[in-house]
Order: C-alpha cells, then structure tokens, then sequence
C-alpha cells in the first residue's frame, strides 16, 4: 500500500474516537487535518454527522495532544525538530500572524519555559537577541530553540530569518548557552536550520 494510505488510515483513527469513523471520513475528504483542527465550531458542524459535542471534542485536540507531550519532570522533551513542529504545528494563532517562540530547556533537554518574544504581522516578525535571550538567563537554562512561524504557508527562511539565526548564534555563544535549532513552521511542512545544516 502506498504511504498516503497509511497517513490518511492514520488521521482516520485519530479522529474517530472523538467523532465516529464516518464523520472522521466525510472531514478528512473535505479538508487536510491541519485545517480540521484549526476550524470553528460551524466550519466542523457542517459536517451532518458532527454536533456541538463533536465539534467541541475535535476543538480540544491539539491542547490534548500537546498534554500527552508533557513528562513527569513537567515540560515535553525534545529530542529532534520533529518534536518540536508536532507540538506547534496546530498552535492557536500560529496561521494568522507571524509569532517568535523562543524555548529554554535544561540539560536533558525538557522545556523550562515557552516565550513569546515578538508578534508580528502575516509576513514579517521584528526581534532583538536580548528578548531571545532573557528566559534563557531568567531560567538558568542549558539551551535554547527558537521558532516562529510562516502564514503564507511556505517554510523556506527569508534572507532576514538567515541574518536573524546568525545573530542568535552568536549572542547564545557569548552568553554560554546553546543554540540547538530555529525552526519555521506553517501546519503541515516546517524548515530546521540545524538539519539543514545552516546552524
């Protein structure tokens, strides 16, 4: 079976038992998941099999998902940047404007603190390394991961994002923390600098 199959199969289940296997069905033929799960409430409801308890259950999903990310020590743990776009991806807001997160971990790589450090518009996003940096000092952290995201949908970092990581990077080496990876994310594709091999 070819792999689209198994990722549809895959979406299937994890709606299903929040709205039955044919309502998981008639959403996922209309829309891409990352849309379901950033739709209102009368989107989802124009679906015939989907109520206001349905709806209300597919609404809390990402917060849910985000849940079962989390330790026992508190923050999830990071551990590639594929961990780091399943927890954002379907953040609220991350597709209308563009938002600078900036994440301070502790050695073993488990989120200290999530910062906000800049809201932007649709395209563009203004930040200084010093608000990059302040949780990082503020927490005592070991490292950092920045990530902001892109609404027009596509990842591929800008000429600023490159001079912006280069910044980071050298502010993060002065002040003795590591820099691990700037990500760009929009809900279904994301850019890693470090996999990229550009940090």
């Amino acid at each position: 079976m070819k792999a689209g199959y198994h990722a549809r199969e895959t979406e299937i289940v994890l709606l299903q038992p929040l709205v039955g296997r044919r309502a998981a069905e008639e959403l996922l033929a209309r829309y891409p998941l990352s849309q379901v799960l950033r739709a209102d409430r009368s989107t989802l409801m124009e679906i015939c099999q989907v109520g206001p308890k349905r709806a209300a259950a597919i609404l809390s999903l990402p917060r849910l998902l985000e849940h079962l990310g989390k330790g026992s020590e508190g923050g999830p743990s990071i551990s590639c940047s594929r961990d780091v776009f399943e927890l954002f991806r379907y953040r609220p807001g991350m597709c209308d404007q563009e938002q600078f997160v900036v994440l301070a971990l502790n050695s073993r790589n488990r989120i200290l603190v999530e910062h906000t450090a800049a809201i932007g518009s649709v395209n563009t996003v203004h930040v200084h390394p010093s608000e990059i940096l302040r949780p990082a000092v503020r927490y005592s952290a070991a490292s950092i991961i920045c990530l902001h995201n892109h609404p027009s949908g596509d990842p591929v970092p800008s000429y600023e994002d490159r001079s912006l990581t280069g910044r980071i990077s050298s502010a993060c080496a002065l002040m003795g923390f590591r820099f691990l990876d700037h990500l760009i994310l929009t809900p279904d594709s994301y850019y890693s600098f470090s996999d990229s091999g550009n940090l």
